[in-house]
């Protein structure tokens, strides 16, 4: 044995030597968190009409397939979104062309509404 950790890949960390501190408080969880996790329990669901579209199995297999920088950058849930975006991408569930459409609706439409909002609170 060299005394050098081996891993199984860039997600396998327990037993690493790591300098970086254990964040020990819990957080309040952000309203995207909840909905992220509510968002699982529904795919996952075995007792939903038609079977469950996805398993934690593959959760894990997503982000475990996520690239190395992106694993280490990205926080718990977003690891999760992205995992299921791909499975469910993957299962043909989920059109990426119509998320991304939508996404950038949601984003211009929340730019609008802060931008009157600024409108509004310089007049004031």
């Amino acid at each position: 044995m060299s005394g050098r950790h081996e891993v199984g890949g860039h997600h396998d960390v327990g037993g690493a030597p790591s300098h970086d501190p254990i964040v020990r408080e819990q957080h309040a969880f952000l309203p995207w968190e909840v909905r992220t996790d509510a968002l699982l329990w529904v795919l996952s669901d075995p007792r939903r009409a038609g079977g469950p579209l996805m398993t934690v199995d593959e959760l894990r297999r997503g982000i475990e397939s996520l690239p190395a920088e992106d694993y280490r950058a990205l926080g718990y849930y977003e690891k999760w979104l992205l995992s299921m975006v791909a499975i469910m991408t993957e299962k043909g569930a989920l059109d990426p062309t119509a998320l991304d459409e939508r996404m950038m609706a949601e984003a211009r439409a929340h730019a609008a509404e802060h931008e009157r909002d600024g409108d509004h609170a310089s007049r004031a």
